[in-house]
């Protein structure tokens, strides 16, 4: 199978230490060449990733080497930048918030369906072989019938100039670690959750949102409660809650490379603990990018963005 050609557009902390590396380490993916605003940044990226480097945005996309352009931008900056990757023709993966609200997220599902074009966020959680069992878990039986999800991501306070205290970028925790709190009601409960009830808490100089809480229920009647921030001690957990057991998690978003997480299953016969061999989900991220850019038809990824953004809508109040 030929591999997918991809840019970088950026070279964040994060692609630097896990998306990259991944790209490289993958079977279907090729690094061609990383863009950065900096010459110095720029250069110092190509002599780690041994690999082509363009001083600016606007350059990467004048390349006639690439199937796929990878966007770790900040949020605020999506509009933009990915519009430009999609108008040139390239597929696309992108950071979490895929967009800042549901206009600009319906604008760039839109130039996607003309170009017919992959558009995908960067969830990664979700490969994670992890997963499979609890989701297998959920649908069971074990559990009897799930009637409540609880969902919680948080982390302690970040350095102030962290591009998520500025409002302009797309800052916040809603767009940050309450877009996983949507994303893995989505996963688990389905498409078109309603959302209930939400409310999220200022902060005054920036202001961003710094925390908040939101309930989701499907059409089944199945609750999601959900609580997300960043000044909270670290919590990155799911439980699933059923009329014959629950389930608990750790590290569920976050597991990284080498990192053996545990399940805990817990009914009347007693408490069960699963050891789930270690894996590497920024590497299944883009395998599943390559298999679903092989597929060919894109209408269930333009869905999943889609409703990915009215759920954060819904809970940002709009």
């Amino acid at each position: 199978m030929k591999r997918i050609r991809v840019g970088v557009m950026g070279g964040s902390a994060f692609a630097v230490r896990a998306m990259i590396p991944a790209l490289q380490e993958c079977e279907a993916t090729e690094l061609v060449c990383i863009a950065s605003r900096s010459q110095q940044k720029a250069a110092e990226l190509g002599a780690r990733f041994q690999c082509d480097t363009v001083t600016g945005y606007e350059r990467l996309l004048e390349r006639d080497d690439l199937d796929a352009v990878y966007v770790p931008l900040p949020t605020g900056l999506h509009e933009e930048w990915c519009g430009k990757v999609l108008a040139s023709g390239r597929h696309l993966l992108v950071e979490k918030s895929f967009a800042t609200d549901l206009p600009s997220a319906t604008r760039l599902v839109g130039i996607a369906q003309r170009q017919g074009l992959l558009a995908m966020e960067n969830f990664q959680f979700q490969t994670h072989r992890q997963w499979p069992r609890i989701k297998e878990c959920l649908t069971s039986g074990i559990l009897g019938e799930v009637r409540l999800v609880r969902s919680t991501f948080g982390f302690p306070a970040l350095p102030k100039d962290n591009f998520r205290w500025n409002r302009e970028l797309g800052g916040g925790a809603l767009l940050d670690a309450g877009a996983y709190m949507a994303k893995v009601s989505q996963l688990l409960l389905g498409r078109g959750l309603e959302v209930c009830a939400a409310s999220r808490t200022m902060d005054p100089q920036s202001g961003v949102d710094i925390y908040g809480e939101a309930m989701l229920r499907s059409a089944s009647g199945q609750v999601a409660q959900v609580a997300f921030g960043f000044d909270y001690f670290y919590q990155c957990r799911v439980e699933l809650l059923g009329t014959k057991g629950r389930l608990s998690t750790h590290r569920v978003f976050t597991a990284p490379p080498g990192f053996e997480p545990r399940i805990f299953i817990e009914t009347a016969a007693g408490r069960e603990e699963l050891l789930i061999p270690a894996d590497n989900h920024y590497v299944n991220m883009w395998r599943h990018f390559a298999e679903v850019l092989g597929k060919g038809d894109y209408s269930e990824e333009y869905e999943i963005l889609l409703d990915q953004a009215r759920l954060l809508a819904k809970m940002a109040g709009n």
